[in-house]
């Protein structure tokens, strides 16, 4: 069964749509409060839907900048295992210069997570009763302002070094950088559109939660109907074991 905290509103608003609709059609449905009288009922339900508007546009927005911020975390990602791959062409697996470029480039990607990972199932799997606990640090994937922190420390490093002068032009100190202020510009933009989106939800959900909100007159139509019917009525059961 559903909850108010985990159905969406959009699914809270189809549900006393619905119910508005099915208790037209019952005729011992008579109550005193006007809050739930049928024609009010269905008015209350429509007014609280066109409220919706701006939170739904709210919501478009930010579904657009999380697409498109997926996209270029996803082209850092890949850049920045071609770096990799260039420092290994460059100097070697072996070298120095590889190892620092790879644990950066590993933070970036999550493949230190994956590791401590398998680590992390490879000791379990060997420990035995009456063995003393097995503690391990927590890894957590990386956000995506971590990995933007991670491809800043990567492109800080090459640019100390002299030798790191890529052909390939996508992997260039200057082509880091601008996908590095492009990344930093997405992430804000997010941010923002996010900001802006739970500010629009706080809005309206008073009209769903709050004293004579869909769920506050739900549960009263509910009640009524109820009473009227009986709680083991067809009526009421099609009430019921939904979020409002």
């Amino acid at each position: 069964m559903s909850t108010n905290k985990s159905a969406s509103l959009e699914a809270r608003i189809k549900n006393s749509r619905e119910l508005a609709i099915t208790i037209r059609e019952f005729t011992l449905y008579e109550p005193t409060s006007d809050d739930i009288k049928k024609n009010n009922y269905e008015t209350f339900v429509e007014t609280v839907d066109s409220s919706l508007v701006p939170f739904r546009n709210s919501a478009g927005a930010l579904a657009t900048v999380r697409k498109s911020n997926a996209i270029l975390i996803n082209r850092m990602v890949n850049i920045s295992k071609a770096v990799r791959s260039e420092i290994a062409e460059l100097r070697g697996r072996k070298s120095d210069e590889y190892k620092l470029v790879s644990n950066i480039v590993k933070s970036i990607t999550g493949q230190n997570i994956s590791e401590h990972s398998r680590t992390k199932k490879k000791i379990s799997s060997s420990h035995k009763e009456g063995d003393p606990e097995i503690t391990s640090i927590s890894v957590s994937k990386l956000d995506n302002k971590s990995k933007l922190g991670n491809f800043r420390e990567l492109t800080g490093l090459l640019t100390n070094w002299d030798f790191y002068n890529p052909a390939d032009s996508t992997i260039t100190i200057q082509a880091l950088q601008t996908l590095e202020n492009e990344v930093t510009q997405s992430l804000d933009e997010f941010a923002l559109k996010n900001a802006e989106n739970v500010n629009e939800r706080s809005k309206v959900l008073y009209y769903f939660d709050g004293n004579g909100g869909l769920r506050d007159r739900a549960s009263r139509a509910r009640m009524h109907v109820k009473r009227k019917y009986g709680k083991d009525s067809p009526e009421y059961k099609a009430l019921i074991n939904k979020v409002y």
